[in-house]
């Protein structure tokens, strides 16, 4: 995606020092306040049905329409919400199916990079651009967590938060079924825990995902918000405009912890010859990501 010159804005940076990180913060307040979300009235399916064969089939073609999309490069606003405190930040959006994920982090409307996070399966890389450090670390939910500002203990959460839900579950693992008011919700083994995954039965498309552990209490909590149709390689393929995340913890208040990214129209699905380019600063000094408490853009 076009943007500025990341190595100059750097160099603006470091010689700015104090002065550039007030415009920075200042220039992110008002770039917030101008932007519109998506609001959602949550409708569950109540009546508990038998496992059909058209339901069976309404499984595996949501299924397939949710791997439709291998790989993404765009930008969303993210707004985070804890009991202790709410943020707003911005990104670039650059995501390859169960492989790597890049998110440039920008601050207000002129879009100064502060910081450039690489996403592996195994490993996470962020050069922290306002401070001149590159952290290092393992990608497990507390590291991850310090990232994005929340910890969910679950494998797909970057890319699922990012509009990139799978649904790998086969239709044999499916548990129980709901039904009601135009949607289908599917209980399935996951894991060691289960999974309830709502689909729109005429559109067919996933609209929920719902994570319980072992013990049967829910845990986090998927929405995919807005469909609508964005650009993918010579054709259009149908995508969630917001996707909201609720964390569930004992002793919390429902709905205290959250994450939600918003995506703007600037989007393109599954580009030809999509590559992501990750260079480490050699300048920055290398911090092991386990000693830091969280980051400061969220």
């Amino acid at each position: 995606m076009p943007g500025l010159d990341y190595e100059y804005v750097k160099e603006i940076l470091m010689k700015k020092g104090v002065r550039g990180l007030c415009l920075i913060v200042l220039l992110a307040v008002a770039g917030c306040a101008q932007i519109e979300t998506v609001t959602r009235v949550k409708e569950s399916p109540q009546e508990h049905v038998l496992l059909t064969p058209g339901l069976r089939d309404l499984y595996r073609e949501a299924a397939i329409g949710a791997d439709r999309i291998k790989a993404l490069d765009g930008y969303a606003d993210l707004y985070l919400k804890t009991p202790k405190r709410n943020a707003k930040a911005y990104c670039t959006v650059q995501l390859q199916k169960s492989r790597d994920a890049r998110l440039i982090v920008t601050a207000g409307i002129l879009g100064w990079p502060v910081a450039d996070m690489l996403i592996r399966p195994d490993s996470l890389f962020v050069h922290d651009m306002l401070n001149n450090k590159m952290l290092v670390g393992r990608n497990n939910g507390e590291n991850l967590g310090k990232l994005i500002g929340v910890q969910a203990g679950f494998g797909q959460l970057t890319e699922t938060l990012f509009g990139m839900a799978g649904m790998p579950e086969p239709a044999s693992a499916i548990e129980s079924v709901r039904q009601g008011g135009g949607k289908v919700g599917f209980m399935v083994r996951s894991g060691s825990g289960k999974k309830e995954i709502l689909v729109d039965s005429a559109s067919k498309e996933l609209e929920e995902i719902t994570l319980f552990d072992s013990t049967g209490r829910r845990t986090v909590e998927f929405r995919f918000i807005g469909y609508q149709m964005q650009p993918a390689g010579e054709g259009q393929e149908r995508m969630p405009k917001e996707i909201d995340m609720t964390l569930f913890r004992e002793n919390e208040i429902e709905g205290s912890r959250s994450l939600r990214v918003v995506y703007d129209e600037r989007i393109v699905i599954n580009p030809p010859a999509f590559t992501i380019t990750f260079r480490r600063p050699s300048k920055a000094r290398t911090v092991n990501l386990d000693e830091v408490d969280h980051m400061p853009w969220l």
